[in-house]
């Protein structure tokens, strides 16, 4: 057990970890149509020991972590009501390990069409091991509310439809 000196106080350093991390982000709409999807990232902002799958539709949802550890997983999620024709306005957000729904990890928000965007955002810590790869689902009662990405404009960058971090806590 190393001990380290910082700011005036003495701390037991008893792990160390590389810090791996991964960012991620989405330039296109996703659609839901009032069944479970999986939120997906299909470009790299920064990454190191964390990656997104790309090739098929089905696995660009998979931020594998090539590296065993605990990880705060943080997501956002701009959610657009595009109004008229749906049934509600509901939307339930939750994570997966491998490809299984992960217990008490759903969340449920409302997207009215009078404030049509609103932006989902929260994070998850979650034990992983090396090779291990976790996604995000979420589902509708309501056809028109979306994952919108918007352009950018001569004033403002792009918004991405989705955001998805890793950063290794441990």
């Amino acid at each position: 057990m190393a001990l380290r000196t910082a700011g005036g106080l003495t701390v037991n350093q008893t792990t160390q970890f590389a810090g791996y991390y991964g960012s991620f982000y989405s330039s296109l709409d996703q659609t839901d149509g009032t069944t479970p999807h999986l939120m997906y990232a299909e470009n790299t902002a920064d990454a190191a020991g964390v990656s997104m799958a790309t090739g098929v539709e089905s696995t660009k949802s998979q931020m594998t972590f090539a590296n065993a550890g605990t990880y705060n997983i943080q997501f956002s999620a701009q959610l657009h009501n595009k109004g008229g024709g749906g049934s509600g306005n509901i939307v339930n957000i939750w994570f997966k390990l491998n490809g299984s729904n992960i217990a008490n990890s759903d969340t449920k928000i409302v997207v009215p069409s009078n404030a049509p965007y609103l932006v989902a955002a929260w994070n998850f810590i979650v034990s992983v091991a090396a090779g291990d790869y976790v996604e995000i689902a979420w589902f509708t009662d309501n056809v028109n509310i979306i994952l919108e990405h918007e352009a950018s404009t001569a004033q403002t960058p792009a918004i991405p439809s989705v955001i998805m971090t890793a950063v290794q806590i441990r």
